[in-house]
């Protein structure tokens, strides 16, 4: 199987993000608004679940620093 060149990038996809802090995705948004996502590894998306353990940013630094002030200061 041929995967394609982005796949071997990290940061590119969901399945092979850059990892942060050991539980933070951070890959390239399928958004036209935004460069980029993170995801906490733990994340419950249902809509009940007022889980906010994600977000996005312009830059792999700014999706860190978001990181570092939402969850950790």
């Amino acid at each position: 199987e041929i995967k394609p060149m982005n796949d071997r990038i990290p940061g590119t996809t969901w399945d092979n993000p850059i990892w942060y802090r050991g539980k933070w995705r951070i890959y390239v948004s399928w958004s036209n608004f935004v460069n980029y996502e993170y995801v906490h590894d733990d994340y419950d998306g249902a809509e009940d679940s007022h889980d906010n353990r994600c977000g996005y940013g312009e830059s792999v630094e700014a999706c860190k620093a978001e990181i570092d002030e939402r969850f950790y200061e």
